[in-house]
């Protein structure tokens, strides 16, 4: 029987599964679109139950309708989500509201304030290696503890996305150590443990799931869940992780310097280092098992803001306004674009941050403005790699994956822009994959993540082109100059 792996992806717009066999072929994949909804602004929400949990039972049966052996074959099934994210469950395990979403949602501002003013940053920072931020889930968890005094009287368990799935699967409630980190300042980064001395003000320890590794076994499936999904009971489920973590997998980051950088709804990358390195203006973390480090971080839109372009000026398609961009020429007829149309997080760490067009005039075309948001990805993608080289931390090889990365007219100005040459995986699956081979490792079919690359090879490099350098580091300096001179009035 060809032993085979189930992995499942929750996105912000849609989620994914695939089944791989062993030797990394892709016997069966399905996908299913969803919404997230905005209460107010500055808020994103999704319900847990029928789009996080509604898509996993979904998925799996769509993949086992297709699957040509017996479903008794797949050995293992490892998730990944959003993430990180803010689940309050009652003693019931039901969700008391909608899930609160990461980076994207700026709704805590006052929370962060008031835990800086009571701890201190410095001493945050010492204890998590990062600044709190939109990212952060313990801002979220206090904003409900003041604002939903109901909800928090009756949550008995915090979870975010991929732990809201384990538990459903298996009975158990778990958070991988790699998204432990979204919950500073109550995540010890070094000793990897809760901090029980900060229980008061966040929240009772009791409350918080158990920490795991992204490789371990968590549970199996029940009866109940086998019911509910089509899958046989009692395979093993890993505890699984964040996207973004697991597209750096499917993207076959392998080894110190391999950095992922994912294209998605938002960017995220996540660069493979030999140490736990904190740095102000980024994420460092442990990554999926023991004695690997990453150093993340990430702009706050990249694809939503296309897709929020093509919806405000409807009429074309994405290929028609790639088309229109193409015809504008490096320095998009003198505008200058900032992507901050959600705020931003690294390495600006701003959710006041606002999009801007700058530069307009009645000679200005559409795709001059397409454009303006193209190199906007760019310029926003070099200042974060500029700012990890002045920490000291560089990367080797830039992995891109993600829907955005299917255009070539983008990477091609993204790899302008920053003078990196990219390098795009064969597999286009992006997450789901990863969570197979994490699944297969956490299984022992694999010895560890770094022998992703007997799944995954290259297919294409994207090199830069020397021509439009002065034009883009032009702009590039205008860009930088644009923030700080309107950063004042965008609050």
């Amino acid at each position: 029987m060809n032993e085979c792996f189930l992995g499942v992806d929750i996105g912000t717009g849609s989620s994914k599964a695939a089944i791989v066999d062993i030797e990394g072929n892709v016997l069966c994949q399905a996908s299913v679109p969803h919404k997230t909804s905005m209460p107010q602004p500055g808020w994103y929400e999704q319900d847990a139950d029928r789009i996080w949990w509604g898509d996993f039972r979904l998925l799996s049966r769509k993949v086992l309708e297709d699957l040509q052996q017996p479903k008794e074959s797949i050995k293992s099934i490892a998730v990944s989500t959003i993430a990180p994210c803010v689940l309050p469950l009652d003693k019931e395990g039901k969700p008391l509201r909608p899930g609160i979403l990461y980076g994207i949602d700026t709704r805590a501002e006052a929370e962060i304030q008031e835990i800086e003013e009571k701890l201190g940053r410095e001493v945050i920072f010492a204890k998590t290696g990062q600044d709190l931020s939109s990212q952060s889930c313990c801002p979220k968890i206090l904003w409900i503890r003041k604002n939903e005094p109901d909800v928090w009287q009756k949550t008995a368990k915090i979870l975010t996305a991929s732990g809201y799935l384990v538990y459903k699967l298996t009975g158990r409630y778990t958070l991988d150590i790699y998204t432990a980190i979204g919950y500073a300042p109550i995540f010890d980064l070094a000793k990897r443990t809760w901090d029980p001395s900060l229980a008061g003000l966040i929240t009772e320890m009791d409350k918080l799931p158990e920490l795991l590794w992204s490789s371990q076994v968590a549970g199996e499936v029940t009866p109940k869940a086998a019911e509910l999904t089509g899958l046989p009971p009692g395979i093993p489920v890993v505890t699984g992780t964040a996207d973004a973590a697991s597209e750096a997998l499917a993207a076959g980051v392998e080894k110190t310097g391999d950095m992922m950088m994912m294209y998605g709804s938002s960017n995220f990358f996540i660069l493979k280092t030999g140490t736990l390195r904190p740095v102000r203006s980024f994420w460092a973390s442990n990554f999926l098992e023991p004695g690997a480090f990453v150093l993340t971080g990430g702009m706050s839109t990249v694809g939503s803001m296309f897709k929020w372009f093509g919806e405000t000026f409807p009429g074309r398609s994405v290929t028609e306004w790639e088309n229109l961009a193409s015809k504008s020429t490096p320095g998009a007829g003198g505008i200058t674009s900032l992507p901050y149309f959600a705020g931003e997080r690294t390495p600006l760490h701003d959710p006041a941050a606002k999009g801007v067009f700058f530069g307009m005039s009645l000679s200005s075309t559409p795709g001059d403005l397409y454009r303006s948001l193209q190199e906007a990805v760019g310029y926003g993608i070099r200042h974060n790699i500029e700012e990890m080289e002045k920490a000291g931390a560089r990367a080797d090889r830039i992995l891109a994956i993600g829907g955005a990365s299917e255009s070539r007219h983008l990477m091609q100005i993204i790899s302008d822009i920053t003078g990196c040459p990219q390098h795009l995986p064969r597999q286009k699956l992006g997450a789901c994959y990863g969570d197979a081979f994490l699944a297969a490792v956490g299984s022992n079919y694999f010895n560890s993540i770094n022998e992703i690359c007997r799944w995954v090879h290259m297919a294409e490099e994207i090199t830069p082109s020397e021509t439009p350098k002065a034009v883009y580091d032009e702009g590039y300096a205008k860009y930088r100059d644009l923030y700080n001179s309107t950063r004042h009035l965008l609050r």
